[in-house]
């Protein structure tokens, strides 16, 4: 699936600010199911800038604007291909031979060499009563236990925009019983943490209509979050739309929760500010 992708943010400001410090992460990344074809960002007013990729594997643009201005404008754009992934262990729940079984993945081996993804943060901290029920889900293999957990996320908790803030906790969003994107993937990677599994946070862009998408037609699209758990090999999972992910999806980068890959963050020094976003996308192909 070839797809465009426009995604345009900022701030308004209440009065012109002296200066501004940003970190973008906008960019999507290649990966061998995920393929960008071109990319470019573009900050208004002039900014100067710097390019890296984080800790996580994530394309960073640092950048600094010296000049008061009321409005700070970044539009990202990009030509991505996607490719499905097909996985039989997900579809129907077969457990593939070399998936690894609780003691292994319980095991300082993983212990060590995932340790980043499986301490929970402020942010993941499971609820006390999901974690009691993401407990009950052990007597079967780690694949099949980290379904069920996204399952027991998609059922328990209901879609609803603005119920919550992006500073929002995991605890804090289950005890609500509703969230975004955000809070699906934050309440259930601490959830998968608490099992022992390695979960991480992954952001990017959806297209709302999935792969049979009109081709030509550009729509509205989203910024969106899923996770991804390790039971031996990687796998990825959106517990928001309870299904695995696919060619509709693109792939920003990853970290233990959305403060390592949120698209905009900064400082800076003036009054009052308010932040806009709009993303839209074209199916091409």
């Amino acid at each position: 699936m070839r797809l465009s992708i426009d995604h345009v943010t900022g701030f308004r400001y209440a009065s012109p600010v002296r200066a501004s410090y940003n970190e973008a992460r906008m960019t999507p990344v290649s990966t061998p199911t995920q393929v960008v074809w071109t990319s470019r960002l573009t900050i208004t007013p002039h900014a100067w800038r710097t390019a890296y990729t984080d800790y996580w594997g994530t394309p960073v643009t640092c950048f600094e604007v010296h000049e008061p201005h009321d409005r700070l404008q970044i539009e990202a754009r990009a030509l991505v291909e996607t490719r499905p992934v097909r996985d039989a262990g997900q579809d129907e729940r077969r457990v593939p031979a070399d998936d690894l079984d609780w003691a292994t993945l319980r095991g300082p081996a993983v212990r060590d060499a995932m340790s980043e993804y499986l301490l929970n943060t402020g942010r993941t901290a499971p609820h006390e009563e999901l974690a009691a029920l993401a407990a009950e889900l052990t007597d079967r293999p780690s694949r099949l236990a980290a379904l069920d957990v996204c399952a027991l996320v998609h059922d328990r908790m209901a879609y609803e925009a603005g119920a919550t803030g992006v500073t929002s906790t995991a605890a804090e969003a289950w005890a609500g019983g509703r969230g975004v994107c955000q809070d699906f993937s934050h309440v259930t990677c601490g959830a998968l943490r608490s099992l022992g599994i390695p979960a991480r946070y992954v952001s990017g862009y959806l297209h709302p209509s999935g792969p049979d998408a009109v081709r030509g037609d550009t729509v509205e699209g989203e910024s969106h979050s899923w996770v991804e758990f390790w039971c031996g090999s990687w796998q990825t999972y959106d517990p928001t739309a309870m299904h695995r992910v696919d060619e509709s999806y693109v792939r920003i980068g990853h970290g233990r929760d959305y403060s390592d890959v949120s698209p905009l963050r900064g400082t800076y020094a003036g009054g009052d500010s308010e932040m806009f976003v709009k993303v839209t996308i074209t199916a091409l192909s």
